[in-house]
């Protein structure tokens, strides 16, 4: 069984930018709307702080390239 993953445009758009290792821009440059965003990512699992300890740089988790590699099969229609 799967689970239903609702991920916003805002959220794809943070984790984006933390895959591509620009969470410590993200952190820097943040509104309350991406910080909100951020939050809830953290929430669901699919974003922690990097090295356990560090409030400006995150890193993706495994729920994360899980939901890119589903999200690229279903682009390449595989």
């Amino acid at each position: 069984m799967t689970e239903t993953v609702i991920v916003t445009n805002e959220e794809l758009a943070i984790l984006c930018d933390i895959v591509g290792g620009w969470s410590s821009k993200l952190a820097e440059n943040a509104d309350a709307d991406k910080l909100q965003a951020l939050d809830r990512l953290i929430a669901s699992g699919f974003v922690g702080l990097a090295n356990g300890h560090s409030v400006t740089k995150y890193q993706h988790t495994a729920k994360t390239e899980l939901l890119f590699t589903q999200l690229c099969v279903g682009i390449s229609g595989g």
